[in-house]
């Protein structure tokens, strides 16, 4: 579970993008090392979980540059990994599509009660809110998938608390 979640932190895919991931979609030998979100998880009435070839937008299917930790982290699930009929990187117990509820439930009673604000969205609007601050709304958006910055600033970025200094500019305002 916790290789999921160094992926989505260093990357800020959808959970069912993660969990869709596939070995021909990763590469860690360009340089830099990448990864193309080209599918998710979803599920069919009458046929189950499927992996769609294909992510939730247009602008969802992208290659993403990804850090040396999640290069880590994927070198060591490689090495440990069990061939499965569809390629995943992260497969269930049994080879198969590890279904995204069953993931959210098993997260969910790791994070305790503690860290109980902690979702899988909290990865994604981390990645967000650390591109858009160092680079841009825009960088952001690109890197979760979004064809604009709107839906990125309004659900994934999180606004600063406090306003900034004005206090000088408001200074003039004395008698």
């Amino acid at each position: 579970m916790l290789d999921v979640v160094d992926v989505e932190l260093g990357t800020g895919p959808r959970p069912g993008e993660a969990l869709a991931l596939i070995w021909s979609d990763v590469d860690l030998e360009a340089t830099p090392p990448r990864i193309t979100f080209s599918g998710t998880i979803v599920r069919i009435k009458g046929k189950g979980l499927i992996r769609q070839p294909r992510t939730k937008s247009d602008s969802g299917y992208r290659t993403v540059l990804i850090p040396p930790f999640v290069v880590e982290t994927l070198r060591r699930v490689q090495a440990e990994a069990s061939p499965n009929e569809l390629d995943l990187v992260f497969p269930n117990r049994d080879g198969g599509i590890w279904d995204p509820n069953n993931f959210n439930r098993l997260w969910k009673q790791a994070r305790g009660d503690k860290f109980a604000w902690i979702t899988a969205k909290t990865f994604r609007k981390t990645v967000a809110t650390m591109i858009a601050t160092a680079h841009s709304p825009e960088d952001a958006a690109r890197q979760l998938g979004h064809a604009g910055d709107a839906v990125t600033r309004r659900h994934y970025i999180d606004q600063p608390t406090q306003a900034p200094d004005f206090t000088a500019t408001l200074e003039r305002l004395k008698r």
